[in-house]
């Protein structure tokens, strides 16, 4: 029993410091951040009406420059959905785009090429809707001699799942962010994979190897150290534990944040991925390599200024030049891949074309010794960026269909990375930081 009671103090003290608190709310400010926005769908209409409104802006400025008369406004008529009840992305559209002249004479002589026009409208309607399938514009006969029509229609959308349809960000629940527009799974891996595995997972490194640097020095001084080492237990044991509170300070500040975020995603986009609750543990792993560090030192100088340091310096090396590094250099040998992986994805119509793009793609960027030493270096050093890389390919693959490009290309371009390997390497640094440290903190003289 005394074991678990040594272990109930290094966990009160890592709770009890207002500092844990003060990290914790923070989390929750963030996840509050992330729950006031909200995702409004695309409406196909007010697209239509908007598209319309940009080329008669730039019509008219353009005609402006050159003095020139004939500026035809442009407009959406006879709007209707095949299934007016059903979800936009469960139904076909069809409406006419209007252009109108001032004189009939400038309409009759744009309707004499109305009919050369069409692929020109097509391809434009296509770029602007790209998430409808099978639109088509064709002729449209008009009553009124000032204008002419064009009759576009769509089947449907090309994915009959909510989360692929485009949606507006509504910032704190009552400001539409109209100019941005992404399919909502796009909004979940921004979230998820840039701000929090990459961003936030730095900052809550960084910040917690900070707070928990000065735990293990506190222990170290004069008339503290006298005693708990007066106590029946070992040494190592008691640093153990110290350390153990230090990765139950990360451990629980991230399941704060991680939880927090992944259920108030799950509540706005009905989206309930797992991978990124698996984070909690990728982190937490990380955090322990870098507390590892912070031990040895912290028990080498008793001082929390140099184990942050020396922590920072860890970072610095083989997160940021190592981990950062090897990934630049080994995604330079995996362009042909990956381009292979994207084109096929997309299922260009012309062989030669994807033929032609694939000669100018390199098949790799730097002489082969390059390649040599960064494996070698990358075979012996922590595997701190192959967790987030890890990590990222589990987000990626709750979120994104198996045979979609952006599936397609993550698979090629994570290939190597192996989650086994990462553990395994990172685990043998871990135990040796932490063997270090138990044996300096035995055999010194207090």
């Amino acid at each position: 029993m005394k074991f678990l009671a040594i272990l109930k103090d290094s966990l009160r003290e890592a709770l009890d410091t207002k500092v844990f608190y003060v990290m914790v709310g923070f989390s929750l400010l963030v996840v509050l951040l992330v729950g006031s926005i909200g995702y409004r769908p695309v409406s196909v209409e007010d697209d239509a009406h908007r598209l319309t409104e940009r080329v008669t802006w730039f019509l008219q400025n353009f005609a402006n420059q050159q003095n020139l008369k004939v500026v035809p406004l442009w407009s959406i008529k006879d709007f209707e959905k095949t299934q007016p009840n059903a979800e936009p992305w469960n139904t076909g559209y069809r409406f006419a785009l209007t252009l109108e002249f001032q004189q009939e004479e400038e309409a009759k002589q744009a309707r004499a090429v109305q009919g050369l026009s069409v692929k020109q409208i097509q391809d434009m309607m296509r770029g602007q809707f790209s998430y409808l399938k099978e639109l088509k514009v064709s002729t449209l006969p008009s009553r009124d001699p000032k204008e002419i029509r064009y009759l576009v229609v769509s089947e449907g959308a090309k994915s009959s799942r909510a989360r692929d349809w485009p949606h507006h960000a509504v910032l704190f629940f009552v400001v539409p962010l109209t100019l941005w527009r992404q399919p909502v799974q796009s909004y979940v891996l921004f979230w998820e994979s840039w701000i929090i595995n990459w961003v936030g997972a730095a900052v809550a490194l960084l910040i917690s190897s900070i707070i928990t640097a000065f735990f293990i020095p506190n222990m170290l001084r004069k008339g503290t150290v006298d005693l708990l080492v007066v106590k029946p237990i070992s040494r190592p044991a008691l640093l153990l534990y110290k350390y153990i509170g230090g990765l139950t300070f990360m451990f629980l500040n991230t399941v704060v944040a991680v939880v927090g975020i992944w259920l108030v995603l799950g509540l706005r986009t009905n989206i309930w991925g797992m991978g990124f609750l698996l984070g909690i543990f990728s982190l937490t792993f990380q955090f322990a390599l870098y507390y590892a560090v912070s031990t040895l030192f912290a028990v080498l100088s008793r001082s929390p200024i140099v184990a942050i340091l020396m922590t920072c310096l860890f970072w610095f090396v083989f997160a940021l030049l190592f981990g950062y590094g090897y990934r630049f250099v080994d995604s330079t040998r995996k362009l042909r891949g990956m381009f292979e992986a994207q084109t096929a994805a997309a299922q260009l119509e012309k062989d030669d074309e994807r033929r032609a793009i694939k000669d100018k793609v390199p098949d790799k960027m730097f002489p082969d010794s390059v390649y040599t030493v960064a494996d070698a270096i990358h075979l012996v050093t922590p595997r701190l960026k192959d967790l987030d890389v890890v990590t990222d390919k589990w987000i990626l693959d709750d979120l994104t269909e198996p045979d979609s490009p952006q599936r397609k290309v993550a698979d090629t371009a994570y290939a190597g990375f192996s989650w086994f390997e990462a553990i395994s390497v990172t685990s043998l640094y871990i135990v040796v930081l932490l063997a270090l440290s138990c044996w300096w903190f035995a055999r010194k003289d207090y």
